[in-house]
């Protein structure tokens, strides 16, 4: 984004904090709270409103561990990681639920499932229920179910994780956000910054910010601040659209496809339906708000073919997402001096992954240690 000389005032004069925070998606709140409740002072610097990304814009899933599977996020990460990324989410859904989520009028203590409907991913997902018992991960396996997404028989089987969650993304946002003293400034762009050794200095649209630190949470937005990172960070749009269900019943949030396409049942009478993305790969990689009729026709033709029936549209929507390089989140400073952080790239699992996230960053940045999925890894 760019700011024009006739949009740049002064107004705001110059700020000083100890931490700048750029984003007021997940991770650029909860990172704001990790720092209040050290006693420090953190400014959120937002270009729109609160959650304006994909922060609002996903399906509500709080889900243990990726999309695809245990046995294959085994053999693309190694084992040890897949166990530590598991472990993670677990760890951030609980992070969540001791920040009062459990009371939101759209919390929903559901289970998530990896629904089979080929052979293949039926065989790879009772491989991944053995490895999660194995590894002490608690795992329920389905042969069959009663709810709409069993009802054609394609179903084949499903992985279960029990202790799961979903909730209206919006709401959630709202609640944390409300637990912040920190100032939020809204429509404001970080337009640009420099540092020395006292800290950094950004350039917004109407002042100055001072800080000892800053921490970029603008996730697949982040290269057009810090062109570096394009190569780590690349954004992917992800399509939803919700249905008028009826009197279709979902028991459980569903994962099929191997993750690509999505579904969960917020209420009764809608379900939201998502994904697709794979089958229109290079066109999705873009930061362009909006729906195409190839990806909305796709989700509702996998829609009906599910169910069984063509139930209306209610909405369609789309959120862009950052995917990194090794499908891993990334931490750590992107500069030499330490003042600049980055934390995202969560690969299309942000509300699993970025809470946590955020406290390990604002943690490892505060007190000049080494923070877990470093960005030191990419050399």
């Amino acid at each position: 984004m760019t700011v024009s000389h006739w949009r740049r005032t002064n107004s705001l004069g110059t700020i000083e904090c100890d931490v700048a925070i750029v984003g007021a998606g997940i991770t650029g709140i909860a990172g704001a709270l990790a720092v209040e409740r050290r006693g420090l002072k953190a400014v959120v610097i937002e270009r729109r409103e609160l959650a304006a990304g994909a922060s609002s814009r996903n399906a509500g899933f709080l889900m243990r561990g990726a999309a695809e599977n245990y046995a294959a996020a085994s053999e693309q990460f190694g084992r040890e990681n897949a166990q530590f990324l598991w472990k993670w989410t677990e760890t951030n859904l609980a992070m969540l639920r001791a920040e009062g989520i459990e009371k939101l009028s759209t919390y929903q203590r559901v289970p998530s499932c990896l629904l089979a409907v080929e052979n293949e991913e039926l065989e790879q997902l009772r491989l991944s229920a053995e490895m999660l018992r194995e590894d002490g991960f608690s795992v329920r396996w389905m042969d069959r179910g009663e709810d709409a997404a069993w009802r054609r028989g394609r179903a084949l089987g499903g992985l279960v994780n029990p202790d799961d969650a979903a909730c209206n993304p919006v709401e959630l946002m709202n609640h944390l956000a409300g637990k912040l003293s920190t100032r939020m400034l809204t429509g404001q762009e970080a337009v640009e910054f420099e540092t020395d050794k006292k800290g950094a200095r950004l350039r917004i649209t109407d002042g100055f910010v001072r800080a000892r630190h800053v921490l970029f949470c603008t996730n697949a937005f982040v290269s057009a601040q810090i062109p570096r990172l394009a190569g780590l960070i690349e954004p992917n749009r992800g399509q939803m659209l919700a249905l008028d269900a009826g009197d279709l019943r979902l028991d459980c949030s569903y994962y099929i496809n191997h993750g690509s396409e999505y579904i969960r049942q917020p209420a009764v009478g809608t379900i939201v339906v998502g994904g697709w993305r794979k089958h229109f790969a290079a066109a999705e990689r873009t930061t362009r708000d909006g729906v195409s009729d190839d990806v909305q026709n796709g989700l509702e033709k996998f829609a009906e073919e599910l169910f069984g029936e063509r139930r209306p549209v209610t909405a369609r929507w789309s959120g862009i997402m950052g995917f990194s390089k090794d499908g891993l989140p990334i931490i750590g400073p992107v500069e030499g001096s330490g003042r600049l952080w980055y934390c995202g790239g969560y690969t299309g699992h942000g509300m699993s992954m970025a809470f946590k996230a955020a406290h390990e960053a604002v943690g490892a940045m505060l007190d000049g240690t080494e923070p877990p999925l470093s960005i030191a890894r990419f050399g």
